[in-house]
């Protein structure tokens, strides 16, 4: 069995649906595990070699990590 990593946010929990790597930022992808059309795609910012998720900074930043998932799941995406 696969394990499913969760984050709270706000009171709501998100299932980590992928991490992909864009230029040396990790980029978390994130759905509400009640909503799945509730998505987000948040990065990794690390301060003290802790690791925190972080907003990202533009809708630019947003779309180009959204492009590359896209790209990835492609087939899956198809599908849907």
């Amino acid at each position: 069995m696969e394990s499913v990593e969760v984050i709270d946010i706000n009171g709501k929990t998100f299932i980590v649906a992928d991490e992909i790597i864009i230029d040396g930022i990790k980029y978390v992808y994130l759905n509400n595990e009640n909503d799945f059309l509730d998505f987000m795609i948040w990065k990794v910012q690390i301060e003290n070699e802790e690791e925190y998720i972080v907003k990202l900074d533009s809708e630019a930043e947003f779309n180009k990590a959204l492009q590359v998932f896209s790209e990835k799941h492609q087939d899956t995406l198809d599908e849907i």
